[in-house]
C-alpha cells in the first residue's frame, strides 16, 4: 500500500497492513494512489478500524478500492504457511498475543484471494483482453 500512490503501479492489494503507519491513510498519502484492493481481519486488534478507515479514505480521494473487513478472521489470516511447516518469526507470535487471534481462517482467505486475483484481473489485463462493455442506454 505504501508504493500505491504516484508509483506509476496499475493496482495495489494490502492485507493486514501491520507495520504500516497511522499516517498511511490519509487523504494526503494516498490522493494519486492506484486502485487498491484490501483485506483485513475484524478480530485483529492491531488493525481495528482500519478497514473503514482506508475504505473511507480511498472514496474521498476517487481512488477505486475494494475493501473488506473479515468478522471471523484475525491477523494473518491469509497466512496457511504453518500448515506446511513454516513457523511465524518469534516476534510475531509475541507480537501476536497483543494483537488478538491470528492464524489462517480458510473462508476468509478464499474470498479474499478470490477479491484480489479478481481486483488484479479488472485492473491489470490489457485493455485489449478486457471484455466489452456494452454501450448504456
Amino acid at each position: 500500500m505504501l508504493l500505491a500512490p504516484n508509483r506509476g503501479f496499475s493496482a495495489s492489494s494490502v492485507n493486514y497492513g501491520v507495520g504500516v503507519s497511522k499516517d498511511a491513510y490519509t487523504e494526503r498519502v494516498l490522493a494519486g494512489a492506484c486502485p487498491i484492493v484490501g483485506s483485513y481481519g475484524a478480530r485483529d486488534r492491531a488493525n481495528r478500524g482500519t478497514a473503514q478507515r482506508l475504505a473511507r479514505v480511498l472514496e474521498a480521494v476517487g481512488v477505486d478500492h475494494d475493501v473488506k473487513e473479515y468478522p471471523d478472521a484475525g491477523h494473518e489470516f491469509l497466512n496457511d504457511h504453518e500448515a506446511a511447516g513454516d513457523r511465524s518469526p518469534l516476534i510475531f507470535v509475541v507480537m501476536g498475543r497483543f494483537a488478538g487471534p491470528s492464524g489462517y481462517h480458510e473462508p476468509s482467505a478464499t474470498d479474499a484471494r478470490q477479491r484480489i486475483v479478481s481486483f488484479f484481473d479488472r485492473h491489470l489485463r490489457p485493455v485489449a483482453e478486457q471484455p466489452a462493455t456494452p454501450p448504456a442506454t
